[in-house]
């Protein structure tokens, strides 16, 4: 038992984030809630909603915040997600029937982003995932289906459409991973997690799972060394990049090389999205490698692209989400739309090593995208994980 009223008035009242002690222990708590126990899951929805706000997660730990508050403060929200995520590691992956995916493979990547934003995108993470596995980059692409009040907009949702099963059995996703080079964990999917659940079937609010779910990929932390990440409009890049570090330092992930991306369509703090944009405004980047964190901005020309207009971001009236994304695919989407996709899976190619020049990123992707690669290789997929019928 927690002390949820402690939790409520000292930290979600006030905007402070949960130290990560204090952040475990409350992750603790929503497992047992996850498990059946209704007072646990009322309140720890009710906290994590609370906790889910743009001004808890900008707080930094001040001297004067110090000298008013007895117990221990956090350095910032990198604390609250970092416990929380250690608690869902331990306590629900750890403990589940599949556990931690482990294919016979070097390393594998993902490139699941928050989702949440006010503008409506491609599924952008999803397609580039398969531009990479096309090229031979292996990935473990996690995701979920859109929320409730969000429309049918999730990865999950899009696998689907593309034919696939979003819940096939451990040892075919791990097969699938070590053949084609791509797999998807499915977010709700309780074989491996609990904690999805709780957002999606019981609160379906915005609630702290909407930064958890990406980190928590059920891919085993030895093989998961690299990612991208793409952050929403609640949350800056650097405390993702921070929470890592301080998971990495307790040995509950290993990764190594990551992109923490933040891109822009417009002025102003509504115009972000979770993945990187090749609109004049650029992307917010903060890469972290071995250990250090460094913030960086992405713009168009550094992948050989002159800035596309915002109207290319998302689908055209009339035209649903999965249909956007499935037309990029075919190679049928405008120029700039194929652009902005293929820009995207070019951070993969970095992160795998390609090159260490961008532009040559960006030229390796588009040739896979516009070859027709990327979509054999997501029918391929479909072939050897088809969609259970209904």
């Amino acid at each position: 038992m927690i002390n949820a009223k402690h939790f409520v008035k000292n930290h979600a009242a006030q905007n402070i984030p949960l130290a990560y002690e204090e952040a475990y222990d409350l992750g603790c708590y929503l497992m047992e809630g996850c498990r059946g126990d209704a007072m646990a899951q009322t309140q720890c929805i009710a906290i994590l909603c609370a906790l889910h706000t743009k001004a808890t997660y900008l707080w930094e730990c001040s001297d004067q915040d110090r000298k008013n508050h007895g117990h221990r403060l956090p350095f910032d929200a990198s604390e609250q997600i970092a416990g929380l995520c250690a608690a869902i590691f331990e306590h629900d992956i750890g403990q589940s029937e599949f556990g931690f995916l482990n294919p016979n493979v070097p390393y594998a990547m993902d490139n699941c982003g928050m989702g949440g934003d006010l503008i409506v995108t491609a599924n952008i993470s999803t397609i580039a995932a398969f531009v990479a596995a096309a090229a031979g980059i292996n990935m473990c692409k996690h995701g979920s289906p859109a929320n409730a009040d969000q429309g049918r907009h999730g990865s999950s949702d899009f696998i689907d459409l593309c034919g696939i099963d979003t819940l096939p059995s451990k040892g075919a996703a791990e097969h699938c991973l070590e053949t084609l080079g791509f797999c998807y964990t499915e977010a709700i999917d309780t074989r491996y997690k609990l904690i999805h659940l709780q957002t999606h079937n019981v609160a379906q609010l915005p609630h702290m799972n909407d930064i958890i779910g990406p980190i928590t990929n059920p891919l085993s932390p030895k093989k998961h060394t690299r990612r991208v990440l793409g952050v929403n409009h609640l949350i800056p890049p650097h405390i993702v990049a921070q929470a890592y570090m301080i998971l990495n330092a307790r040995g509950l992930t290993n990764l190594e090389h990551g992109l923490f991306v933040r891109g822009f369509v417009g002025n102003g703090g509504t115009s972000g999205i979770d993945e990187l944009s090749i609109c004049k405004q650029g992307t917010q980047v903060v890469e972290m490698k071995n250990g250090t964190v460094q913030n960086l901005w992405f713009y168009p020309g550094q992948f050989g692209l002159e800035p596309i207009e915002p109207e290319f971001v998302s689908p055209p009236a009339g035209v649903s989400k999965g249909e956007f994304s499935l037309s990029i695919l075919r190679g049928q989407a405008p120029k700039p739309v194929l652009q902005m996709a293929a820009a995207n899976a070019a951070l993969l190619f970095f992160l795998a090593g390609r090159s260490t020049n961008l532009i040559d990123c960006y030229r390796e992707a588009e040739e896979t995208l516009l070859s027709g690669k990327a979509l054999q290789r997501m029918i391929d997929v479909g072939h050897m994980l088809p969609k259970k019928s209904n």
